[in-house]
């Protein structure tokens, strides 16, 4: 029976007739438009106007497809269709992302977005431990200090401090300099 179903006929003749009829014609185009649309997304990064739109193709060549009078065979020829591209050009991206000219773009990130002689300053804002100053501005708790002819903004323990008096770095927190009054 399952032979049969094969062999009768319905198979090639829904499928000579996706590329023959005219409704079918236009269906195929839009599914084409909507498939190279997804493609194209596939190597943009983010999903915007490509994916969407493509979504939007292939979803209306399934419909009208079906509104137009395609048969259910036509139907599963249309997803498959769909499913195959779709998977090929997932595969073409993700080797090509690893291992292909993808992967020497900028659209994939091999590092981070810090680079690599990036500091944040923590070495030289530890040396500043127990070193004398004073206030450039009112810290309340926070304010402007002068440690070594250098200007640095630091924190107090949240006791307020007056302009010009003098100050000493208590502890350094990451990059935060924390004063306390002398």
């Amino acid at each position: 029976m399952a032979i049969n179903l094969l062999l009768d006929g319905g198979w090639s003749a829904d499928f000579v007739a996706l590329f023959t009829n005219n409704f079918n014609i236009i269906c195929m185009v839009c599914l084409a438009i909507g498939l190279i649309l997804c493609a194209i997304e596939c190597f943009v990064p983010g999903f915007g106007i490509f994916g969407i739109t493509g979504i939007a193709f292939c979803l209306f060549s399934i419909v009208f497809m079906l509104v137009m009078g395609g048969t259910w065979r036509q139907f599963l020829f249309v997803l498959g269709i769909i499913i195959i591209v779709i998977t090929i050009v997932l595969l073409i991206a993700i080797r090509s992302a690893r291992f292909g000219a993808i992967s020497r773009s900028s659209l994939v990130q091999n590092k981070t977005s810090i680079s690599v002689d990036y500091s944040t300053d923590n070495d030289k804002y530890a040396k500043l431990v127990g070193k004398i100053g004073h206030t450039e501005t009112i810290c309340k708790p926070i304010g402007k200090v002068i440690i070594e002819g250098q200007t640095y903004s630091a924190i107090t323990d949240g006791e307020y401090i007056d302009k010009n008096k003098e100050i000493y770095v208590s502890e350094v927190d990451g990059t935060s300099i924390i004063v306390k009054e002398r």
